[in-house]
């Protein structure tokens, strides 16, 4: 058999791939389960808002909420960030357990901030670098505060 058949095969195999695939959702048995996962909106918008650096100004590791959850007595294993995440949100059951996800987020923003600062004052011709990052961060913080009050008051 050669490259051309090969090939030939491949499409043959795609092309009925998708035909099964789309005669098995014609029920919607096959929707992505993620589309209906027992998260509330508000998981969904601080994951979208504040673990994103280039939205928040900060980089959140695994190992950083590892760290924030230890503070609340909670663990978890070291796993993709975004499950990570889900685990670390997956306990809040009252106002007040929000309150505490919500200042461990601010405190580690803070304490980010902080080392940003101390680099520009170190290196002022770093500042224009750490500015944006440092207004972003305020930001979403601001944001999580908007989260808790909309959703938790």
């Amino acid at each position: 058999m050669d490259i051309k058949d090969l090939n030939e095969l491949r499409s043959e195999f795609e092309v009925m791939q998708k035909q099964a695939m789309q005669d098995a959702c014609v029920d919607g048995s096959c929707v992505e389960d993620e589309d209906y996962e027992d998260y509330p909106d508000y998981l969904r918008a601080i994951y979208a808002e504040i673990i994103p650096p280039a939205k928040s100004g900060i980089y959140f590791s695994r190992w950083d909420l590892k760290r924030m959850a230890a503070e609340l007595d909670e663990s978890f294993a070291i796993d993709v960030r975004e499950r990570m995440f889900k685990n670390f949100m997956q306990w809040i059951a009252t106002p007040e357990d929000m309150l505490a996800v919500v200042d461990q987020f601010k405190s580690h923003i803070d304490m980010k901030c902080d080392l940003y600062k101390e680099y520009s004052e170190k290196y002022p011709a770093m500042q224009e670098l750490f500015e944006p990052k440092i207004q972003k961060a305020e930001k979403a913080k601001k944001y999580l505060d908007k989260v808790y009050v909309e959703f938790f008051t």
